[in-house]
């Protein structure tokens, strides 16, 4: 996620700029970042990254997105076509311009069995610690526990 994160800031998309990265097999097949030509047409980064891979021959079946911004609906549809069954989305807010398309963005991933998993920065404060006092009997070192 931090690659997609640094290809983000590459991004020409004043208001949502957005970078990703298609991965198989540990490798990085494909990347692209939002796009806003000046003609106010807007290319989303998943279907720029899918796009490159594309463009030069490279089989996605089986590959994982994973992307700073939620897929639009045609990115979903394009990562079904090309055998894509999983993307890793980087969890914030939604932007309110765009609320309408990721739901339905959404409702198609969820027709044609794709995976959106939100992926959060930070830890989860709630369980960060345990908020249970330990008495004598717990230890505090496991390493002297016997596995018998």
């Amino acid at each position: 996620m931090s690659i997609a994160t640094a290809i983000a800031r590459g991004s020409n998309h004043p208001i949502v700029p957005g970078g990703c990265v298609l991965v198989r097999d540990r490798e990085i097949i494909g990347d692209g970042r939002s796009v806003l030509c000046d003609s106010k047409v807007e290319i989303d980064c998943i279907t720029y990254a899918i796009a490159t891979c594309a463009k030069r021959g490279t089989p996605t079946t089986g590959a994982v997105i994973y992307s700073t911004r939620y897929p639009f609906a045609a990115s979903v549809f394009q990562a079904h076509l090309m055998g894509i069954r999983r993307f890793v989305v980087a969890a914030h807010e939604w932007e309110a311009y765009y609320k309408d398309e990721f739901r339905r963005a959404a409702r198609l991933a969820r027709e044609l069995s794709i995976e959106i998993i939100p992926l959060f920065a930070d830890k989860d404060q709630r369980f960060v610690e345990n908020p249970h006092e330990l008495d004598h009997y717990d230890p505090k070192d496991k390493t002297d526990i016997d596995n018998d």
